[in-house]
């Protein structure tokens, strides 16, 4: 009977060491698991915010790059109203000297 209970309590004894070490790497391996998450998640929140930063550089060179066209033309534009005010203006003052000698013309015409 000696030989009887050290057999089942052997079975027993490595029964429970199983069962003990099995909930020992459930938590373990939870733990573990989690921790790589945490790090990949770190990781990812990273490479995010460089993706952002770059994003955001980026974003500010092509609005420079809109505003300063803008401006260029804005320049262009001013400038050619600028030149077609002036010319009209000479069309104008030439066309008032042309209408004021020929009214002296027909006045002189008439006067004689």
């Amino acid at each position: 009977m000696n030989d009887e209970n050290r057999g089942g309590g052997f079975f027993a004894g490595f029964l429970l060491g199983a069962i003990v070490g099995g909930a020992v790497a459930v938590l373990l391996t939870q733990e573990e698991t989690r921790d790589v998450l945490v790090g990949k998640a770190r990781e990812a929140g990273n490479l995010a915010m460089d993706a952002t930063g770059d994003l955001r550089g980026r974003v500010t060179d092509v609005t420079s790059t809109w505003q300063e066209s803008a401006a260029e033309l804005y320049e262009r534009g001013r400038q050619v109203v600028e030149n077609a005010r002036s010319t009209i203006n000479e069309a104008v003052e030439e066309g008032n000297a042309s209408a004021d000698s020929l009214r002296e013309q027909l006045e002189r015409k008439a006067d004689a």
